[in-house]
């Protein structure tokens, strides 16, 4: 097993270098500059929820980024700070016009981290939220 852990400030600014760590590690684990692209999406926007909604843009809370490689499974996980948050079902959020432009927006990062990802788990307590991803190398056709 291969492991990069990164701890970042909450700040928005540090966000790029988890981006461009992801981009790397993608790299290295044999992922097409496509699936690349998913990775640092999610990454991005799990990395924003964690700084914002998390740890609330507190600096002097971290957020820790771990990626791990074994085997044909890359799993990250997005740790924060914060107090957590109640259970949602983000699989199944209706996305529409009418809501788009009502501002509904609540739960679309997670929505479109869980399209991004094979396997999308969130554990949350007073501790703060853990999201995990999962990414599995593919046959390429």
């Amino acid at each position: 097993m291969e492991r990069v852990e990164l701890n970042i400030p909450s700040n928005p600014i540090f966000e790029r270098v988890v981006r461009a760590s992801a981009a790397e590690v993608g790299s290295a684990f044999g992922f097409s500059a496509e699936r690349i692209e998913d990775l640092k999406l999610a990454i991005s926007e799990a990395v924003n929820n964690a700084i914002d909604h998390g740890n609330n843009r507190e600096a002097s809370k971290l957020v820790a980024v771990v990626f791990e490689i074994d085997g044909d499974q890359l799993e990250v996980r997005i740790s924060d700070e914060g107090t957590g948050v109640e259970k949602l079902d983000f699989g199944h959020r209706a996305i529409d016009e009418a809501n788009l432009e009502a501002g509904q927006l609540r739960g679309f990062g997670m929505y479109l981290i869980s399209e991004l990802v094979d396997d999308l788990e969130v554990s949350s307590s007073h501790r703060g939220t853990v999201l995990t991803l999962r990414l599995y190398r593919r046959e390429q056709p």
